[in-house]
């Protein structure tokens, strides 16, 4: 997916833009739209998504959330351009209102400073993991992210003492491949099956394999979400 920068204009080629309007819009090939309004930035990712592949990870067909960057993400059966003419202004020249329900925040961040984070299919949790591991949120990743049975198993290994060990002795390499897993997972480089009706896996595939040293992440959709298993 492309970058996008808004860039301030001084007062006076503000004042020559004014002629022109201030509103523009931008469609990039990566199915990304980027709306600039002064320096105000927008960005919202358009995906389709079949019934088929809907079925197979079991969530609906028709979704839409906000990542932790801000970035708004349309999952829909309706192609992108059905879904821009939908959304385009009405034989009377006025604007066609958006009656999509408010986009979910996904990680949020209360006054308090807590951080609540919320995850329904496996590319979410793959996202929380990146930015988590970045800043070195190991506490949030077990509080939040990982299933009750991945905790329950690594008890007898020194539970959370143990998983922040791995995390701080595979950092890089952990962050390599959720890199590789965020880039692939809707371009056919990543294998992602259920192998029963709570758990899914996410696989890099023969042509990735051989460049990482962790190739699997496993997930559990649970009641209060999706969570992460483990890293292989």
């Amino acid at each position: 997916m492309e970058g996008a920068r808004s860039i301030c204009a001084d007062p006076v080629q503000r004042s020559m833009n004014m002629k022109f309007g201030l509103f523009l819009l931008i469609f990039i090939n990566s199915s990304v739209a980027v709306f600039l309004f002064g320096c105000a930035e927008e960005r919202t990712e358009y995906h389709y998504r079949s019934q088929a592949e809907a079925d197979a990870i079991g969530r609906p067909v028709d979704e839409t959330f906000v990542k932790a960057d801000g970035t708004k993400v349309v999952y829909s059966s309706k192609r992108r351009e059905k879904i821009n003419e939908h959304t385009s202004s009405g034989t009377d020249g006025s604007s066609t209102p958006d009656l999509e329900k408010p986009p979910v925040d996904l990680r949020e961040k209360k006054a308090s400073g807590e951080v609540i984070l919320r995850a329904t299919f496996p590319e979410q949790v793959v996202d929380h993991l990146t930015e988590c591991v970045r800043n070195e949120e190991y506490d949030l990743i077990w509080n939040q992210l990982l299933s009750t049975g991945a905790k329950r198993d690594l008890e007898s290994r020194g539970g959370i003492k143990y998983f922040k060990t791995f995390f701080t002795n595979n950092r890089k390499e952990v962050m390599a491949t959720l890199n590789c897993m965020r880039i692939n997972l809707k371009n056919g480089h990543v294998a992602l099956q259920k192998t029963d009706d709570s758990h899914m896996t996410a696989e890099l595939d023969s042509t990735l394999r051989r460049s990482y040293k962790f190739t699997v992440i496993d997930f559990e959709s649970t009641p209060t979400g999706m969570k992460l298993v483990g890293i292989r």
